[in-house]
């Protein structure tokens, strides 16, 4: 009880400080501080999520992971004709996570958790940023033009993270392998994710940006990104490196074109290296790939797409144990609501050189997402 008042005077003093700000930016832009920028932003996303896993059946009601529920700020100052200074603050707030719940844990109370607090600099040499924040690697196998990432991408463990396998033929739950240790979980398989850290972007050059970073703990990483437009098709790619204090290094990264037609393509790959740790294990490593297409409508466009993915070794270096899926996505925008509908479906098989029958888990979600 002592926890979620504590939680939700938290989120209460949060929300009156970012309303405080709000409004005394708006006063000091009026009293002529026309250099301050102040930008409240957010979005709540709740889904119905349902979940069998050859054993057991079970409906939940979740905070999507793969677009949490948060709550953010960013100032910017201009600081001279070429020098931008700004900060960003950002925290998520989850109430039963996709991720997270399981059969024997459907109800989860949220968490207000810091994503970014971070300084930058900003100008014609770059863009140099401090505090917490993306690393170089974050989100590099993630760019996804489909238009359905909202319901199912390369982040596996994302939704049903949480659930264990059933293995039938020792009637019992794996007690190492979970959807998330499987897939995303061990070793992430996104690089180093977010970090207080120091980094460095270079400004495009031709659609070309730079980017490195070294953040607590001995980790650093560099990544190399594209995006740009050619013939009215759309083009994303990047491709990092990362190095980690635990012993292993990563290379993944993603690319995904959008044609003028709406056909769209995805793929997205990693594999890290572990012969520096002391664990005997196999390099763990993936594959992703999505076909989709979208739809231009007068409300708002509709997206539809298949995926596939394959892990293997995720779960700690397990020797010969592969996970893979297969999934179907949906979403409606709803342009004049902000507003987003979505559904999707996946299921995914576990095997490994053991003789364990993992039933297959199937999960099927829905849900609405406003942005604001």
């Amino acid at each position: 009880m002592k926890n979620q008042t504590k939680g939700t005077l938290t989120v209460l003093a949060a929300s009156l400080l970012l309303a405080a700000a709000s409004s005394a930016s708006a006063l000091e832009i009026q009293s002529g501080s026309d250099k301050v920028q102040l930008q409240l932003y957010g979005a709540i996303n709740r889904a119905v999520m349902y979940a069998d896993d050859g054993n057991q059946e079970k409906f939940f009601h979740v905070d999507n992971t793969n677009s949490e529920t948060l709550i953010g700020l960013t100032g910017e100052v201009a600081a001279t004709q070429c020098l931008n200074v700004g900060g960003n603050l950002e925290y998520v707030w989850q109430s039963n996570p996709s991720n997270a719940v399981s059969m024997d844990e459907e109800s989860i109370a949220g968490e207000f958790d810091a994503q970014l607090v971070e300084l930058y600099l900003e100008g014609q040499l770059g863009k140099v940023s401090l505090g917490k924040g993306e690393m170089a690697s974050d989100v590099s196998s993630e760019h996804d033009l489909s238009g359905t990432d909202i319901v199912g991408n390369v982040g596996f463990g994302d939704v049903g993270g949480g659930l264990s396998f059933f293995d039938a033929a020792a009637k019992a739950y794996s007690e190492d392998f979970t959807v998330e240790s499987v897939t995303n979980g061990g070793i992430s398989s996104e690089g180093l994710g977010k970090a207080n850290r120091v980094r460095y972007d270079t400004p495009s050059f031709g659609g070309f940006t730079l980017s490195g970073a070294i953040g607590e703990d001995e980790i650093g990483d560099v990544a190399l990104e594209y995006a740009g437009e050619f013939n009215g098709n759309q083009l994303e790619a990047e491709v990092a490196w990362s190095n980690a204090d635990e012993g292993w290094s990563q290379i993944n990264g993603s690319v995904s074109v959008l044609f003028s037609t709406g056909l769209n393509l995805t793929v997205a790959a990693s594999t890290i290296d572990v012969s520096d740790m002391p664990a005997n294990g196999d390099d763990p490593t993936f594959f992703y790939g999505k076909l989709g297409y979208t739809f231009a409508q007068p409300i708002g466009s509709t997206s539809i797409s298949i995926d596939y993915g394959v892990f293997e070794n995720a779960a700690a270096f397990d020797i010969g144990q592969e996970a893979s899926g297969y999934g179907l996505q949906f979403v409606q925008e709803l342009a004049d609501w902000n507003t987003q509908l979505y559904a999707g479906c996946r299921t995914l098989s576990l095997e490994d050189d053991t003789k364990a029958d993992y039933e297959d888990v199937t999960l099927v979600m829905a849900g609405v997402r406003l942005s604001f």
